[in-house]
C-alpha cells in the first residue's frame, strides 16, 4: 500500500511552476469540461424559466415528481437546491447569473411567495438534505447575494435553514447535512444579524460522524452504526461535506478539523486507484446517478491545499470521469436535463425509491472546481497518467476490508469487498456482487453473484446477510447466508482476481446459478471456467437489467446442492 503523503506542495512560485510544466503543455483549446458544464447549465436555466419566473423551482420534462421533493404547489425544489452550489461557484468565478441566484434566495424561502419551498415537518425529511447545499451555496456567494436582500429576506433564509435542524439525524451520513447548515449560520452571524446557529448541535453532529469512522488507517466511514456499509457516500457526503464545513468554520475548531483532515488525507491517498483508464470509477452501491459527484471532495481538497497528489493527476481524473458519463449519454440535450438513469438504455433499477428529476443534480457539486483560483497550477497543468495506466496493482484497504486491483493491460480497476452487504432489502442487490468493475457495469440478476432456487416455489434468492469476512493477499473470504423459503443456506466464499471457491452448507437438491461479469458483447469463450462441483456452463443473454447497457451476456454456471456440503470451484480465463 502506498505510504501516507503530505499534501502536494504548490509553494514554489507560479512562474517557476509554469516553467516546470511548460514541456508538457497541452494544445490551446477549450477544456471539454467547461463545454459540458455550459450545456447542463443552459438546459437547467431553460427548464427553470419554463417552470416559474421566480427561478425558485424547476421541473424537467418527463421527469419523476415525488411528494417529498416538491413545494406545496407541486413543483420541484431539489432540482434547484442541487444546482445551487455549481451556480454559486460559477457566479463567483464569472459574475454570470448572479441575478438568478438572488431571485432564488429571495423567493424560495419567502412563506408568502407561491414558490416557497414549504414548512419543514418535525421528522427526518428531504429538506434537511437539501439545506446543507443551500447553506453552502449561500456561503460561497454571500458577497454577491446577501447585500442585495432585505433584512426580512435574510431572516426568511435563516428561518428556513433553522427549521431543517429541529430533528436530529445522526444515524448515518445525514448528520453532515445539519452540521453544514449550522456552520453556515454560525459564520454568517458574525456579519449579518439575521443569522444564528446552534454550536452545541453542530458539535453533536460531528461526534456522530466521528463515531462512524472505520477501524484502521484508510480514512473510510460506514454509513450505519449497526453494520459495515462502505460505499460511495464516502465521496458524496462524508468527504465532501467535511470539506464544506472545514472551509466555513474549520479554522475556529482546529481540533475537530485536524481529526477529520487526517482521515481525509488517508482516504485521498488511495482515491486515484479507484479510476479506470476509461475514466469510470467502480460503480458500486446506491445513488449511482450522482455520477461525477465522486469528484466533489477531490476538487474541494485541492482548493483547500489538502489534495495529496499532483494537479495533473487530478485534472486527468476530473476530465476523464465527467467525460466517461457524458459519452454514455448522461445528458438529454433535447430536454435539457441530466437523466435519472445512467444511460438512455440502462435499467431504471439503478434508481432508488428516493430518486426524482432533481436528484441527478447532486453530481453538480463537483463543479466546485470553479472555486479553484485561476492562478493555481490545476488550470495550466498537463494531465498525468492514472495509476492503472502506469502499472498493475493490488491495494488493500484494511479498515473497510476492500481490495482494489488494477490491470495495466486493460485499464480495468476492480473493487472487491469482503463484508459488503446492506440490511435494507431494497438495496441488497446493489451490494452483494463478488466484485465491481470499471469496465463491466453490473446488472440486477446473477452476474458476479451466486443465487439459489427454492425447489418448492421456484423463487430465486441471493445473499441475505453477511456474518463476516477477511482480506487475503489477492482477494478476500466472505461468510454469508441466504434465506430460501424456510431454509437457511450458509456459504463461505473465497474470491480472488482469478478464481472463486464456495463451501455451501444447506439442504440437498437446491438449484444454484453463478454468473460472470456482465459483458456488453457475447464472449468468444467462457470467462468463468468450472473446475469442481458445477453441472454445466451456458452463455445467457439478458435485456433491460444492466445499469448501463441495453443487452448483456453472462457466462452462467449451473448445479444442484448435495447433502452435507457442496464444494464449488471456478477460474477466470
Amino acid at each position: 500500500m502506498p505510504s501516507l503523503r503530505v499534501p502536494y506542495s504548490e509553494d514554489v512560485s507560479l512562474s517557476r511552476r509554469a516553467l516546470l510544466f511548460a514541456p508538457f503543455a497541452q494544445a490551446a483549446e477549450p477544456w471539454p469540461v467547461e463545454r459540458y458544464f455550459r450545456e447542463i447549465l443552459d438546459g437547467y436555466l431553460r427548464n427553470s424559466e419554463r417552470t416559474s419566473p421566480s427561478w425558485a423551482v424547476c421541473d424537467f420534462k418527463d421527469g419523476t415528481i415525488l411528494p417529498g421533493s416538491v413545494t406545496p404547489t407541486g413543483k420541484t425544489y431539489d432540482s434547484v437546491s442541487r444546482m445551487l452550489p455549481a451556480l454559486a461557484a460559477w457566479a463567483v468565478r464569472t459574475g454570470e447569473h448572479t441575478d438568478k441566484l438572488i431571485a432564488i434566495f429571495r423567493h424560495a424561502f419567502d412563506p408568502q411567495h407561491p414558490d416557497y419551498w414549504g414548512a419543514v415537518p418535525d421528522r427526518q425529511n428531504q429538506r434537511q438534505v437539501e439545506s446543507s447545499i443551500v447553506a453552502w451555496a449561500l456561503w460561497v456567494a454571500r458577497d454577491l447575494v446577501l447585500p442585495q436582500l432585505s433584512e426580512k429576506e435574510r431572516g426568511n433564509i435563516n428561518a428556513w435553514l433553522a427549521s431543517c435542524t429541529k430533528v436530529p439525524v445522526r444515524r448515518n451520513n445525514w448528520a453532515w447535512f445539519t452540521a453544514v447548515n449550522q456552520a453556515v449560520r454560525l459564520d454568517l452571524a458574525h456579519t449579518w444579524r439575521e443569522f444564528s446557529g446552534d454550536e452545541k448541535w453542530m458539535i453533536e453532529d460531528l461526534k456522530a460522524m466521528d463515531a462512524l469512522a472505520a477501524p484502521g488507517r484508510d480514512g473510510w466511514y460506514s454509513d450505519s452504526p449497526k453494520e459495515p456499509v462502505y460505499d460511495f457516500y464516502n465521496f458524496w457526503v462524508f468527504a465532501s461535506h467535511f470539506l464544506y464545513w472545514n472551509k466555513i468554520v474549520g479554522r475556529r475548531y482546529p481540533d475537530w478539523s485536524a481529526k477529520f483532515t487526517l482521515r481525509l488525507n488517508l482516504f485521498l491517498e488511495n482515491v486515484p486507484y479507484l479510476f479506470g483508464a476509461n475514466g469510470a470509477h467502480t460503480l458500486f452501491g446506491r445513488s449511482l446517478i450522482y455520477r461525477w459527484a465522486a469528484l466533489t471532495p477531490l476538487v474541494l481538497a485541492y482548493e483547500q491545499g489538502l489534495w495529496p497528489h499532483s494537479p495533473g493527476l487530478l485534472k486527468r481524473i476530473v476530465r476523464g470521469n465527467i467525460e466517461y458519463f457524458w459519452k454514455l449519454g448522461a445528458f438529454d440535450a433535447q430536454r435539457g436535463k441530466l437523466l435519472e438513469t445512467l444511460t438512455p438504455q440502462g435499467s431504471r433499477a439503478v434508481c432508488e425509491s428516493y430518486i426524482d428529476n432533481g436528484h441527478p443534480y447532486w453530481g453538480m457539486q463537483a463543479f466546485a472546481l470553479w472555486l479553484i483560483p485561476k492562478a493555481r497550477p490545476f488550470w495550466s497543468a498537463a494531465e498525468e497518467s492514472l495509476p492503472v495506466e502506469k502499472r498493475s496493482f493490488s491495494i488493500p484497504l484494511r479498515g473497510p476490508k476492500i481490495i482494489l486491483t488494477g490491470d495495466k493491460r486493460t485499464g480495468e480497476v476492480r473493487w472487491m469487498i469482503a463484508i459488503n452487504g446492506h440490511n435494507e432489502p431494497a438495496y441488497r442487490a446493489k451490494y452483494t456482487k463478488f466484485s465491481y468493475s470499471t469496465h463491466a457495469p453490473w446488472g440486477t440478476t446473477f452476474d458476479n453473484a451466486l443465487m439459489f432456487k427454492d425447489p418448492n416455489t421456484g423463487e430465486w434468492a441471493g445473499q441475505t446477510g453477511v456474518e463476516g469476512g477477511r482480506l487475503l493477499d489477492d482477494g478476500y473470504q466472505r461468510r454469508w447466508w441466504v434465506k430460501l423459503g424456510d431454509e437457511r443456506i450458509n456459504i463461505t466464499s473465497t474470491i480472488t482476481s482469478r478464481s472463486r471457491a464456495h463451501r455451501i452448507t444447506g439442504p440437498a437438491g437446491v438449484e444454484f446459478i453463478e454468473g460472470s461479469d456482465a459483458f456488453s458483447a457475447p464472449p468468444s469463450k467462457s470467462r468463468l471456467h468450472p473446475v469442481r462441483g458445477y453441472g454445466k456452463a451456458t452463455i445467457e443473454e439478458q435485456r433491460g437489467v444492466n445499469i448501463v447497457h441495453a443487452r448483456t451476456w453472462i457466462v452462467a454456471l449451473h448445479g444442484t446442492t448435495k447433502s452435507g456440503q457442496t464444494i464449488l470451484e471456478a477460474r477466470s480465463r
